[in-house]
């Protein structure tokens, strides 16, 4: 923590404890991307991996969940281009 620019000890004890599901203000902390709660309609992951832009949006989070034949149509090879 002595490294961080901004420390606060109160901020820094009270987030880890949020993250840890320990704390008093117990906020929404799952960010999953195979979920895609943070990017719904898919739109930065078709920016900053294009190799999946043309997944479905059903997809764009997890791939590895697509058909054979939605990866193929999409261009995608797992373990290969992705």
């Amino acid at each position: 923590h002595e490294t961080l620019v901004d420390l606060d000890h109160a901020i820094n004890a009270m987030m880890w404890q949020n993250a840890g599901r320990s704390g008093i203000d117990q906020w929404n902390f799952i960010m999953s991307p195979e979920n895609g709660s943070q990017d719904p309609t898919g739109g930065y992951v078709r920016k900053w991996v294009p190799e999946l832009a043309q997944l479905s949006n059903k997809h764009i989070h997890a791939p590895w969940t697509a058909s054979q034949k939605d990866l193929e149509e999409a261009g995608v090879k797992l373990g290969e281009t992705y």
